[in-house]
């Protein structure tokens, strides 16, 4: 991914859902803390459908990060 993907967005470390940098709380999981290190990113289409959904325990579609420090 290149660095300027990156930039675009910070991960929830608790749930790690990619939200925009102006975004102070986390629309998936209700979380005030972000991290702007992370690695990978696994978009969700259909939660319901997906097994990856299920294995990372992503309940909404979204952008998701794969590692987040």
């Amino acid at each position: 991914m290149s660095k300027r993907a990156k930039l675009q967005y910070k991960a929830c470390t608790k749930c790690k859902l990619l939200v925009e940098p102006e975004v102070e709380v986390c629309p998936n999981c209700g979380s005030r803390n972000f991290s702007t290190d992370w690695e990978g990113m696994i978009i969700i289409i259909d939660p319901e459908k997906s097994e990856i959904a299920k294995l990372i325990g992503a309940s909404k579609s979204g952008k998701y990060a794969i590692k987040v420090r």
